[in-house]
């Protein structure tokens, strides 16, 4: 399963504290960083990668400081329903396992 993501117009000031609170925080939650980089006056991209479970969960997260833009991609193993059977008579479609969970609601951060 793979989610991307972005957004327009993150200025400096809250893109590059962000992404190191990010990195903070992902390495004390258990994470593996695979490669952390902050741009520099030259214009470069900062970023950062990370990993766990081997490599079966990733997520990366890049702030363009030309661009203002920031973007993020988290990847994980397939999700699926763990109480369809095949052959029970009745088909199984990814949907019929989403329309039984709501997704949490989503507010802004606080620093």
């Amino acid at each position: 399963m793979v989610h991307d993501w972005a957004l327009d117009d993150v200025p400096e000031s809250q893109a590059v504290p962000g992404l190191r609170r990010l990195h903070r925080r992902l390495r004390e939650d258990g994470w593996t960083v695979s490669s952390y980089r902050e741009g520099g006056k030259d214009g470069q991209d900062w970023s950062l990668y990370v990993r766990r479970d081997g490599e079966d969960e990733r997520m990366s997260f890049t702030w363009s400081p030309d661009r203002r833009y920031f973007t993020g991609g988290a990847t994980a193993p397939r999700a699926y329903d763990t109480g369809w059977t095949e052959g029970d008579g009745t088909s199984w479609s990814p949907g019929d396992a989403a329309d039984q969970v709501s997704p949490p609601v989503l507010v802004p951060g606080r620093p």
